[in-house]
């Protein structure tokens, strides 16, 4: 149980890597304002994908339940489903964190001289949240089927890849906050491929087919169901 847990336990300090860093290196490279402003918008960012992320766990336990059972075809499905709901998902914090930026930042009664960056990282990282969601789900499904070294592993491509590209948009091209955000976009739309290209390539029951993926609603109703306590607590702590 140890040996399963520890990649998730340092996965779950990688994903935090990703605002840890931006935030270094636009504090040491841009400013305090740019600091301040990319501090201000976690909080709201991980109030918005926090469901998401308890749906990714509804579906690993789903999809466990599925393989526990030898039931391949109830496997597939699941499988199939949870990345359709990563989509959807993926698609409605797209359109919701984009335009609830200003107003959530608003609200925190964000400073006036870091509201403009803070708005713009926010929507510049919600532009690309599709990747994290969908990465998340797939991270799910991996550690359903035992596997979570892989998603660690592909978690730190995107850590490394995050870093680099701050030092490339920021230092070198002097983008502040915006090279923060796309940066970060970037890396998660590389563990998203390395996660995905993983499953399309697997020969067992969580072999992923791009045609067979669809939402079929029962599956669905019962993935949301087992994820939503998990997505609820993850709003209320971020709200809090």
């Amino acid at each position: 149980m140890l040996l399963f847990a520890l990649p998730l336990i340092f996965g779950n300090l990688l994903q935090q890597l990703y605002n840890t860093a931006d935030s270094i290196i636009v504090g040491n490279f841009v400013g305090s304002n740019a600091l301040a402003a990319v501090g201000s918008s976690g909080s709201p960012i991980f109030l918005l994908i926090g469901f998401s992320q308890g749906i990714a766990v509804g579906a690993g336990v789903v999809v466990s339940q599925f393989l526990g059972a030898k039931d391949r075809e109830g496997a597939h499905t699941a499988v199939h489903t949870s990345l359709a709901l990563s989509a959807i998902l993926g698609a409605i914090l797209t359109v919701c964190g984009v335009a609830v930026s200003r107003a959530l930042l608003t609200a925190m009664n964000t400073p006036a001289e870091v509201l403009e960056d803070a708005v713009l990282y926010m929507r510049l990282y919600f532009g690309g949240v599709l990747f994290s969601v969908v990465y998340n789900m797939a991270a799910g499904i991996l550690n359903a089927a035992g596997n979570s070294r892989r998603s660690l592993v592909y978690l730190a491509w995107a850590s490394v890849t995050n870093i680099v590209l701050d030092l490339v948009f920021i230092v070198g091209l002097r983008m502040g906050v915006a090279g923060a955000a796309i940066a970060t976009d970037l890396s998660q739309l590389v563990s998203c491929v390395l996660s995905l290209r993983f499953l399309m390539k697997s020969e067992d029951a969580c072999r992923v087919e791009l045609s067979a993926i669809r939402l079929h609603r029962k599956m669905a109703g019962r993935i949301i169901r087992v994820g939503l306590p998990t997505g609820i607590q993850n709003m209320v702590i971020s709200f809090s």
